[in-house]
């Protein structure tokens, strides 16, 4: 299991950090400055963290790894496709609301769209995590689970020590 993670973690980082050349959903990307790195590239590199860590802290067996790690990067992709999805709807709410006299009734169907919106997420994401659990027993579900809320945790801990950082 230590080669599969060694492979992993050889293969996903670098190919995070050389991003460059493709988005997550596999568009095209505008060229970067060398060494620059994009909000993209650090999801990147950290769902690849999170796969590793799921993999150490589940106990995945061979035969689950790579069913595993395709559904989990689903669920990634789902959560930021869903996410962006959101950003725009809200953007789109904030125009109409910056409007002189805004229109009561497309605000009303923008409103609309934004609950069906978060309604759709929300049994994207079930599916997402339905398709995972299938590949898992009872154990490792629930330490996954735990596991991504710690990891989410972290993730929002690190980006507040750099926003700190930043400021001095």
């Amino acid at each position: 299991m230590m080669v599969v993670t060694a492979i992993v973690v050889g293969t996903l980082a670098p190919a995070a950090l050389a991003a460059e050349g493709r988005a997550s959903g596999g568009q095209e990307r505008r060229q970067q400055p060398r060494g620059h790195v994009t909000p993209s590239d650090i999801q990147d590199q950290f769902d690849a963290y999170a796969i590793v860590q799921a993999q150490d802290t589940l106990d995945l067996s061979d035969e689950q790894f790579p069913q595993f790690v395709r559904r989990a990067r689903e669920l990634h992709a789902t959560r930021r496709r869903m996410q962006a999805e959101r950003m725009r709807l809200v953007l789109q709410l904030g125009q109409l609301l910056r409007a002189r006299q805004p229109d009561e009734a497309r605000l009303d169907e923008a409103t609309r769209a934004l609950d069906a919106h978060d309604r759709a997420t929300l049994e994207a994401v079930q599916a997402a995590y339905g398709a995972i659990d299938e590949v898992l027993d009872a154990r490792q579900r629930a330490r996954f689970r735990v596991l991504e809320q710690q990891l989410e945790r972290k993730k929002l801990d690190m980006l507040s020590r750099a926003r700190q950082g930043g400021r001095r």
